[in-house]
C-alpha cells in the first residue's frame, strides 16, 4: 500500500507542477475581493498557510466543507452558499472553503481519501488526476441531482467525470471550448483575415505570411503541458487512453500531430513557448509584448488575457480553431475541474444538492461567466443577449469578437477528452517528458519510436 501511495503521489506531483483546467496562475494575489459586496463572507489564514473562506453564518445551518486548489473559486462557492440559503431556508448550510498551494491541497486530499480520515464533504479535483479518484471509489455518484438539469446543460462536461456504468461523479465549471486567439494588429500587418483560416494547411500558409511580413511567430507549443497537441489529436478522434482506459500514446495519429508541429517549427512559424507553457510569467510577457500572432486555448483562457496581457486590450480576436479537413466540427473541449462529493461525507444528500445548485443552476452559471470568464455549460445563457451582449462585461469589452458566437455556431455535440483508467498516469508522462522530448531534447528522433518509449514509461495499476 505504501509503494502504491508513493507512486500515486509522485504522479500527482507531476500533474500539479503544470497548470491545467481552470489554472492556478496568480490565484493567491487575486484571492481577495472575489466575493460579492455585502455578502459578509469571511476569510482567514490557517496555520498551514491555506486560505479559508466562509459564507454568511446561519444559526442551525449544517456545516459543510469544501477544498479547492484555485483561490478564485472561493468567492464563487461562498456566494453560492448564500444564494442556496436564500432559496432553501429549511436546510441552510454554513460552508467552509479551504484553498492553498495546488500541490499541497490536492496531495492532502489524496492522502485523506486513502486513509478515510479528515476529508472534506466536497472537493475540486483537477482533470489530470481525476481518474485516480474514480478508480479507487473515493467519490459518490450524483446522477439523482444532475437529472433535473440534463436538458439545460452540455452533458459531456458531466459525463466525462463518469464511469462505464453510466454514473456521474463530478461537474465542471465551464464548457472549455477550444478557440484560436489572434493578435489582430499582427494579422492586419500581415494582411491576413483569421476568418479565412479553416484548415491547418490554411493556418500554416497564413503563418508563413505572418513570418514574412512581420517577423513574428504564428504560434508556440508547450513542453510542460499538452493543449496544442491534445487539441489536434482530439480533432483526429484519438484519445490518450483507449476504450479500456489503457495508455494510447503510441498511435499513428499522435505521431502525425508531433511531426506536423515539428514541421511548423522547421518553417519558423512555431516556437517553444517561453517558460515551457502557456501559464508561465515568461510566456505572458512574450504574449503581451506582441511577439506571437496566435494561441490555441479553451475559452476559459480569456481570463489570462484580461489579467496578464493588459497591453492587448482590444487587440485580440477569438475565432474557431483550424481543423484537418473542411467540414469537420471546429471545436473540442479541453481542461477542467471536476467538483465532487467525497464518499466519507456525513451529509451526502445535502452536499450533492448544493453541488448541483452551485454548478448547474442559472445563477451559478451566470456567476461563472460574469466573474470568472468561464464559458457556461448551461446553454440557455448562450442565447441571452442581456448577458452575451453586455458591453460592461470585462470579457466582452476586452476582445474584438464575441465568444458566444462560436458556441452558438458549433452547438453541443463536441469531443471531450477521455480521462478514464490510466489517464492520470499518461498525463504525468506527457507533461513531464513526452513533449519536452518531442519538441526540444529529442526533436530529431522518429516520432513513432519516441512515443513507443514514452508509452512504455507509463506506470499504472493494470
Amino acid at each position: 500500500m505504501k509503494k502504491r501511495m508513493a507512486g500515486m503521489l509522485l504522479c500527482f506531483a507531476m500533474v500539479c507542477s503544470v497548470t491545467a483546467g481552470c489554472g492556478q496562475t496568480g490565484a493567491k494575489k487575486e484571492a481577495a475581493g472575489n466575493s460579492a459586496a455585502g455578502q459578509e463572507q469571511t476569510k482567514e489564514q490557517s496555520a498551514d498557510g491555506s486560505t479559508v473562506g466562509k459564507n454568511k453564518f446561519v444559526r442551525d445551518g449544517t456545516d459543510l466543507s469544501l477544498w479547492t486548489f484555485q483561490a478564485l473559486h472561493v468567492g464563487f462557492y461562498t456566494d453560492m452558499a448564500d444564494k442556496w440559503n436564500e432559496a432553501n431556508p429549511d436546510k441552510p448550510i454554513n460552508l467552509t472553503v479551504t484553498t492553498g498551494d495546488s500541490s499541497s491541497i490536492q496531495n492532502k486530499l489524496l492522502v485523506a481519501c486513502q486513509s478515510g480520515e479528515g476529508t472534506p464533504d466536497i472537493a475540486d479535483i483537477e482533470i489530470g488526476f481525476y481518474a485516480s479518484y474514480l478508480k479507487d471509489n473515493y467519490l459518490l455518484p450524483i446522477n439523482d441531482v444532475v437529472e433535473p438539469y440534463k436538458n439545460d446543460v452540455v452533458m459531456s462536461r458531466i459525463e466525462m467525470y463518469g464511469d462505464q456504468k453510466g454514473n456521474y461523479y463530478g461537474i465542471d465549471f465551464h464548457l472549455g471550448a477550444s478557440v484560436a486567439y489572434y493578435n489582430m494588429d499582427i494579422m492586419k500587418e500581415a494582411g491576413i483575415d483569421p476568418a479565412a483560416i479553416v484548415t491547418w494547411d490554411d493556418y500554416v500558409k497564413a503563418g508563413k505570411t505572418v513570418l514574412e511580413k512581420t517577423g513574428k511567430y504564428m504560434c508556440a507549443v508547450e513542453t510542460s503541458d499538452l493543449f496544442l497537441p491534445q487539441m489536434m489529436l482530439l480533432e483526429k478522434g484519438v484519445q490518450y487512453v483507449d476504450e479500456a482506459g489503457k495508455p494510447n500514446l503510441a498511435t499513428k495519429e499522435h505521431a502525425e500531430v508531433i511531426e506536423f508541429i515539428r514541421s511548423m517549427m522547421d518553417e519558423g512559424i512555431c516556437e517553444v513557448a517561453p517558460g515551457g507553457g502557456y501559464h508561465s510569467e515568461e510566456w505572458f510577457g512574450h504574449l503581451n509584448g506582441g511577439k506571437v500572432a496566435s494561441v490555441m486555448m479553451p475559452l476559459w483562457y480569456m481570463g489570462r488575457f484580461t489579467d496578464y496581457c493588459k497591453d492587448l486590450d482590444g487587440k485580440i480576436g477569438i475565432y474557431e480553431i483550424p481543423v484537418w479537413n473542411k467540414g469537420d466540427t471546429r471545436e473540442v473541449l479541453q481542461g477542467g475541474t471536476g467538483t465532487s462529493v467525497i464518499k466519507y461525507t456525513k451529509n451526502e444528500e445535502l452536499a450533492k444538492e448544493f453541488l448541483a445548485f452551485a454548478k448547474l443552476s442559472r445563477e451559478g452559471n451566470i456567476y461563472e461567466w460574469q466573474k470568472l470568464g468561464f464559458d457556461p455549460i448551461r446553454t440557455e445563457i448562450w442565447k441571452d443577449t442581456k448577458i452575451t451582449q453586455d458591453t460592461e462585461n470585462k470579457f466582452i469589452k476586452y476582445f474584438k469578437t464575441n465568444p458566444f458566437d462560436i458556441l452558438l455556431k458549433n452547438g453541443t455535440d463536441l469531443t471531450a477528452p477521455s480521462i478514464a483508467g490510466s489517464y492520470s498516469a499518461c498525463y504525468g508522462v506527457l507533461v513531464s517528458t513526452t513533449y519536452q522530448n518531442a519538441f526540444e531534447t529529442a526533436k530529431d528522433k522518429d516520432a513513432a519510436e519516441l512515443l513507443k518509449n514514452e508509452q512504455d514509461s507509463v506506470i499504472y495499476d493494470k
